[in-house]
């Protein structure tokens, strides 16, 4: 998350990165890929200020976990990590906006660990048009959310099927 941004800075929290050694504290920019911040402000941006976006959750706190590359591209093993960092920390939601095709012992154990401390667990379906939702979407324990497009019909990428919870 670009903890610098007007809409977000008041919200963001120390977090961390498990990609690089940049941290991700509250008031620095963390964010090399500008999809954490997208996601953020619809989450939990400042509303009624006159710039940018109003976000869902007003009151929230947003804690930035870095666990994808300036591309996207990473490792469940980080995935898991910043899971597990989130939940001990205090995270009350954490929203996995990414998704792999294969199942890992260590990706659901993590789920599972935050499950435990009364974590709502937020995935991704996929971007793949596909009736086979990603992982860790597929999990029991994630709340698995595909896209709809401006009709309220499912976008024609979006993955549906066994474990999706919304659209």
């Amino acid at each position: 998350i670009d903890g610098t941004h007007p809409d977000l800075s008041a919200k963001v929290i120390t977090g961390t990165n498990y990609v690089t050694s940049k941290p991700c504290q509250s008031g620095s920019n963390c964010d090399d890929n500008g999809h954490g911040t997208h996601v953020a402000g619809i989450a939990s941006a400042i509303t009624n200020n006159g710039i940018g976006v109003a976000g869902m959750a007003w009151e929230a706190k947003l804690m930035p976990v870095k666990v994808l590359n300036s591309a996207g591209d990473g490792y469940y093993s980080d995935v898991a990590l910043g899971i597990e960092y989130a939940a001990d920390h205090g995270a009350k939601v954490i929203n996995l906006s990414l998704g792999g095709l294969s199942d890992s012992y260590t990706l659901k154990e993590a789920v599972n660990y935050a499950y435990g401390k009364d974590c709502l667990i937020v995935a991704a379906a996929g971007n793949d048009g596909t009736m086979s939702l990603r992982y860790p979407a597929r999990y029991a324990n994630v709340m698995g959310v595909g896209s709809t497009d401006s009709s309220d019909v499912r976008s024609w990428f979006s993955n549906y099927g066994d474990g999706l919870s919304v659209m």
